[in-house]
């Protein structure tokens, strides 16, 4: 497949399961899902419709491990606060946040990089599904269930049955950012699609959504070095 002046690998995989097209982009290929119904013309036409999302996300994927190799980490974001890492030697590791800096208390030979992540995790369990249910009780719906999601190029998924998904870097982001994610996956418990009245419900959970898909889309790539 062309993405841009890149000849890109790629999968189709077909799912009885599966309702929707979606797509995957690693670091290596893209991977196109589609329910094992979808005519080959349907799922050719949803590629070219998300050309500009692949750009992105396939630039994105292909700079970010050189980035992450080159500069080693010294700081995370939180809240869209930038929190100075302070590592030291310790028995048994511990990580505690004192103001903007983040403790980090471990052996020689810990991964503090997985530390953090860790320490992320646990924060966005619980901060990304109490902004979900703000919103919810805005929109007057509920998803049927919540999960943490560890995808490396989608911010959010919601499924037919209701089932959203929240990306856990998203927990690096300023507030505003978050709660758009937010309202964009649970408006899709109102439509299913990226139609018109899908956006104008976007629109009625989050004011400046276009503001803000803007503003995440600029500092997106950075989120996702951690």
């Amino acid at each position: 497949m062309q993405i841009g002046d890149a000849a890109v690998p790629y999968q189709l995989r077909r799912s009885r399961r599966r309702r929707t097209l979606g797509l995957t982009v690693t670091a290596c290929e893209v991977r196109i899902h589609a329910p094992s119904w979808t005519p080959r013309g349907e799922i050719e036409r949803y590629v070219m419709q998300q050309q500009s999302w692949l750009a992105r996300a396939w630039t994105r994927m292909q700079s970010r491990a050189p980035q992450a190799a080159a500069e080693p980490l010294n700081a995370v974001r939180y809240l869209g606060r930038t929190l100075r890492l302070d590592i030291r030697p310790a028995l048994f590791s511990e990580v505690r946040r004192h103001g903007d800096t983040l403790r980090i208390d471990a052996p020689y030979d810990a991964d503090a990089g997985a530390l953090v992540r860790d320490w992320l995790r646990g924060r966005a369990e619980r901060f990304l599904a109490w902004r979900l249910a703000r919103i919810a009780r805005k929109l007057g719906r509920t998803p049927c269930r919540f999960a943490l999601s560890n995808a490396q190029t989608q911010w959010g998924s919601c499924t037919r049955r209701g089932h959203i998904r929240l990306n856990w870097r998203l927990v690096q982001a300023p507030l505003t950012l978050i709660d758009y994610v937010a309202a964009h996956e649970l408006a899709h418990l109102v439509h299913l699609d990226h139609s018109p009245r899908f956006w104008a419900q976007v629109a009625r959970l989050c004011p400046d959504a276009l503001a803000r898909r803007a503003e995440l889309r600029t500092m997106g790539a950075s989120l996702f070095l951690v």
